[in-house]
């Protein structure tokens, strides 16, 4: 092979190797992002339904804490709900995560850490709901004012939490929008 064609073949490998480590880092960080995409869509069933028991439970407060045995129950099924929830949004939170790892565009990076960062902050959110049943089941909460007090404790920071992780899923899908031909499948 002559001189010139080695010096027109090289450069041209290289540029195929590195097409075939970008499509490769990309097709990881799809695979990522539809693993996390599914995650969260579990995370978010599993979050209406918690959010559903916990309406209930409110609604059955009228006799509290003279009925906290009957409570007892239902607040024991809606923190596993709950749990259940949480490490679905984890879960989501560590692949979009990883995929923001991969060796991809920048937008792309800044999106999937936007997205680890807010199914995050929805875990922590979903965490912070437990601590309605937990009140309910607390022995050393002895009439309903004090329940009343502990629950518009909660209330703000759970305003405050809803607030942050919805930002935070505003501020990807921005990132997305502006962005909409280095985005492919939806994701």
């Amino acid at each position: 092979m002559n001189l010139w064609k080695k010096n027109y073949l090289l450069p041209a490998l290289l540029i195929l190797a590195g097409f075939t480590i970008s499509c490769g880092e990309m097709n990881k960080a799809n695979r990522l992002v539809e693993g996390g995409n599914a995650a969260a869509k579990e995370g978010e069933k599993f979050a209406e339904e918690a959010m559903s028991k916990i309406d209930e439970l409110e609604g059955n407060l009228n006799d509290f804490p003279s009925n906290r045995e009957q409570l007892k129950g239902a607040a024991q099924e809606t923190l596993a709900t709950l749990d259940k929830s949480i490490v679905k949004l984890r879960e989501a939170s560590a692949k979009f995560s990883e995929g923001s790892a991969a060796k991809i565009d920048a937008p792309l990076k800044e999106y999937l850490s936007l997205k680890s960062q807010e199914f995050s902050k929805h875990a922590e959110h979903m965490e912070t709901w437990k601590e309605i049943p937990n009140a309910i089941l607390d022995t050393s909460i002895e009439d309903r004012p004090a329940l009343n007090a502990k629950f518009a404790q909660l209330k703000e920071r759970l305003e405050q939490l809803h607030q942050d992780w919805t930002d935070l899923g505003a501020r990807a899908e921005k990132i997305k929008e502006e962005n909409k031909n280095k985005f492919q499948n939806g994701n």
